[in-house]
C-alpha cells in the first residue's frame, strides 16, 4: 500500500513540474515580447497574437490530443509535449520573420499547451486517485501559479546577461532539463506496476464504476445535456476571469490609479488563484460537489459584482480581483475532478479536448469583448454587469448537472411503480 501511494503522488509531482514550465507559454510571454519587439517591431496588435494562435490551435488540437490520451501511452505523449516545449524556444531563437515565431507558437508550443498543461495532468491523475483526487488535482494545478512565478525571473536574468538569441537557446536548455525527466517519471496507470488508485490494496468502488462506463463517442458526450451544463458554467467562469484579467490594469488606470498599483492587481488576482488551487486540495475530497461550484460561481459573481462600481476605490477594485481569482480559481481543478466522476475515467481525455474546445472559444472571444463594450460604453460597468449575471443564472445550472455516470445513474434509478 505504502509503495502504491509513494508512487501516486510522484505522480503528482511529476505532473506540478510539467505544468510549472508549461505556464511559461502565456504568463511569461511578456518577458519573451520584448526583444522579439525590438528585432521584428511589429505592432502591439501582432505581437500579441502569439497568444491567440496558442489558444486558437490549442482549441482546436484539444478534442484530437484528448482522445489520444485515453488510447495511446500518455508518458510518451508528455516526454514530446515537454520535448515541443523547449524545442519551440530553439526555433524562435533561429526566426527571421515575426510570421515565424507565430508559426511556431502555433505548431510546437500549441500542442506543449495541451499535453503537460492542465489537461493532461488531468487525464494521468485521474487515473491514479479516487479518494484523494480533489487533493491531487489541486496540488498539480498549482504548478501553475508557481511557474508564473518562477519562470519569468529566470528568462529576464538569461536575457540581461546573454543576447536574446543566446537567451532562448539556454533558456530551452533549462527547460528540457526540468521537464523531460519529470514526464519520464510518468506512469500511465497505477495497474501498469501491479497497484491500485490512493495506494489502495485493490480498486475503490467509484473506480471501478468509472471503469465501468462505456467507453462512448465524440457524439454520443456532445449529445448528453450534462455535457453541456458543465461547459456552460465552466466557460462563463474561465472567460470571466481572462476577460478580467486582460483588462484589470487599463480599468484601474482609468480611475487614475498609479502604474505600480494597478500592476499589483495582479498580484492580488494570481495570489488568490494560488490559493484557491491549495484550498480545493484540502477541501474538496470532503465537500459537496454541487456545493463546491455554487460557491465558486457565488463568489465569482461577488467579485465581478465589485468591479462594476471602481470608481469606488482601489481597495474595492483589490477585494474584486482577489474574490475572482481564489472562488473563480476553483473552476479549473473542479473540470478535471468532475470529469470522471460524470463521464468515466476510460474517455477524460475525449470529453476534456471537447470541454476545452468549447471553453478555449469562449476564452478567446472575451477579452476583445470587453475592449469591444468599453470602446461603445465608455465603461466597463456593464460586460462587468453581464458576467455577474451569468455567473448568478448558472447557479440554476448545477441541480441538473449529473455527478456520476449515465450507466451508473441509471442502474441507480429509481423503479417505476407496479
Amino acid at each position: 500500500m505504502q509503495q502504491g501511494f509513494g508512487a501516486g503522488w510522484r505522480q503528482v509531482g511529476a505532473t506540478f513540474c510539467l505544468m510549472a514550465a508549461g505556464s511559461m507559454i502565456s504568463s511569461a510571454y511578456g518577458v519573451v515580447a520584448v526583444p522579439l519587439a525590438h528585432e521584428f517591431n511589429p505592432t502591439r496588435m501582432v505581437l500579441m497574437l502569439t497568444i491567440t494562435m496558442v489558444t486558437l490551435v490549442s482549441g482546436l488540437s484539444a478534442p484530437l490530443l484528448g482522445t489520444l490520451m485515453d488510447r495511446f501511452s500518455l508518458r510518451l505523449m508528455m516526454i514530446c509535449g515537454a520535448v515541443l516545449l523547449g524545442a519551440g524556444f530553439v526555433a524562435v531563437s533561429f526566426a527571421t520573420s515575426f510570421t515565424q515565431v507565430l508559426v511556431i507558437y502555433g505548431v510546437l508550443m500549441a500542442p506543449a499547451n495541451i499535453v503537460i498543461g492542465p489537461m493532461g495532468g488531468a487525464v494521468l491523475l485521474s487515473r491514479w486517485f479516487v479518494k484523494r483526487r480533489g487533493a491531487a488535482l489541486g496540488i498539480a494545478i498549482s504548478g501553475v501559479a508557481m511557474g508564473t512565478f518562477i519562470y519569468p525571473p529566470i528568462i529576464q536574468a538569461l536575457l540581461d546577461n546573454f543576447e536574446w538569441r543566446t537567451a532562448f537557446r539556454l533558456l530551452a536548455l533549462v527547460v528540457m532539463v526540468l521537464t523531460v525527466p519529470a514526464a519520464a517519471l510518468v506512469i500511465d496507470h497505477p495497474r501498469n506496476r501491479g497497484l491500485h488508485p490512493d495506494g489502495a490494496l485493490s480498486d475503490p468502488v467509484e473506480a471501478q464504476e468509472e471503469l465501468a462506463a462505456p467507453r462512448i463517442s465524440a457524439g454520443s458526450i456532445l449529445s448528453d445535456p450534462t455535457f453541456w451544463l458543465a461547459a456552460c458554467v465552466f466557460a462563463i467562469v474561465l472567460s470571466g476571469m481572462i476577460g478580467m484579467v486582460t483588462n484589470l490594469v487599463p480599468l484601474a488606470r482609468d480611475q487614475g490609479v498609479g502604474a505600480k498599483s494597478a500592476a499589483l492587481l495582479i498580484s492580488f488576482y494570481a495570489a488568490g488563484g494560488f490559493s484557491a488551487k491549495m484550498t480545493f486540495a484540502a477541501i474538496a475530497d470532503r465537500m459537496n460537489l454541487r456545493h463546491l461550484m455554487f460557491l465558486s460561481l457565488g463568489g465569482f459573481a461577488a467579485g465581478m459584482a465589485c468591479l462594476i462600481r471602481p470608481e469606488t476605490g482601489y481597495w474595492l477594485m483589490a477585494v474584486g480581483a482577489t474574490t475572482i481569482g481564489f472562488f473563480g480559481g476553483f473552476m479549473v481543478p473542479l473540470q478535471g475532478f468532475l470529469v470522471p466522476r460524470i463521464f468515466g475515467q476510460r474517455v477524460v481525455g475525449r470529453v476534456s479536448g471537447l470541454l476545452n474546445m468549447f471553453v478555449l472559444s469562449a476564452l478567446l472571444a472575451t477579452p476583445p469583448l470587453f475592449g469591444r463594450i468599453f470602446d461603445m460604453t465608455g465603461s466597463y460597468a456593464v460586460i462587468f454587469t453581464i458576467f455577474t449575471a451569468l455567473a448568478i443564472a448558472a447557479l440554476a445550472l448545477v441541480p441538473y448537472i449529473r455527478m456520476q455516470p449515465a450507466i451508473t445513474a441509471s442502474r441507480n434509478a429509481p423503479l417505476p411503480a407496479e
